[in-house]
């Protein structure tokens, strides 16, 4: 008797949640960003982000192999974390650093922190710093994933030690 109200439950929960994910699919949701219905599908909504900026001396020298790593803030259940994004890049011999990937469609609160890892080489050594470049929208969404385009720059000057 045991197994069979067992095999019952069972049966009667997968309908149910069978039935709870393809009735989600059916409806519209309103686009908090444009106000406007979309309609609901599985996946995950992305945009196109572009970092890009040059890393300088004090006396307006490039300096080339400065890593450039991106770090993010989010909250989870109300806890700050702070981590840093999986991309480090470095400069070129013009001191310039260009990055780009996909990510949240969510203006990030970002820090660019630029450090000189190689030592006396390019230049001699520099201290660290970081930047909150303004992260802006330069093109709005095509599609109902995809949200558009978002691009910063963060140029900095890097003082010796």
């Amino acid at each position: 008797m045991k197994s069979r109200i067992v095999f019952i439950w069972k049966h009667l929960a997968v309908a149910i949640l069978g039935a709870l994910g393809f009735s989600s699919c059916g409806e519209g949701v309103l686009d908090p960003d444009k106000g406007q219905e979309i309609l609901a599908m599985y996946g995950s909504p992305y945009a196109d982000f572009k970092l890009l900026g040059t890393v300088k001396d004090e006396a307006g020298e490039p300096i080339e192999g400065i890593r450039v790593a991106v770090r993010r803030e989010w909250s989870r259940a109300g806890n700050p974390i702070i981590g840093y994004e999986a991309d480090t890049i470095f400069t070129d011999s013009k001191g310039g650093y260009l990055l780009e990937k996909r990510i949240w469609p969510t203006v990030p609160d970002l820090t660019v922190v630029f450090e000189d890892i190689d030592g006396v080489e390019h230049g001699g050594e520099f201290k660290p710093a970081e930047l909150k470049p303004d992260v802006k929208y330069a093109e709005e969404s095509t599609g109902p994933w995809n949200r558009g385009r978002m691009e910063a720059q963060a140029d900095v000057v890097l003082n010796k030690k």
